[in-house]
């Protein structure tokens, strides 16, 4: 599957995310926890690589992608990785 065409089906994969409240009343944190995938008769496939205890609140949206083709982490804010020893 490449970006362009959205793989077999034309149809590109979605990211889930939890919804964290945070107790300091700041914005949510979105956590990416997995990825859905359409299914041919338009139902989803979820698959979940973390279950969220602290939350019910889940949203699959498009999976975002930064200016060099790496998915975007966390909330979607650009962070500064620091560099590995």
């Amino acid at each position: 599957m490449t970006e362009s065409n959205g793989g077999p089906n034309g149809r590109k994969p979605l990211a889930v995310y939890a919804v964290l409240d945070r107790k300091d009343g700041a914005k949510p944190y979105w956590m990416k926890i997995g990825a859905a995938f359409h299914n041919r008769d338009d139902s989803l496939t979820v698959i979940l690589d973390a279950f969220p205890s602290s939350t019910n609140r889940l949203q699959i949206r498009e999976q975002r992608f930064t200016e060099d083709g790496k998915p975007v982490s966390g909330n979607g804010a650009h962070r500064e990785v620091e560099a590995q020893p």
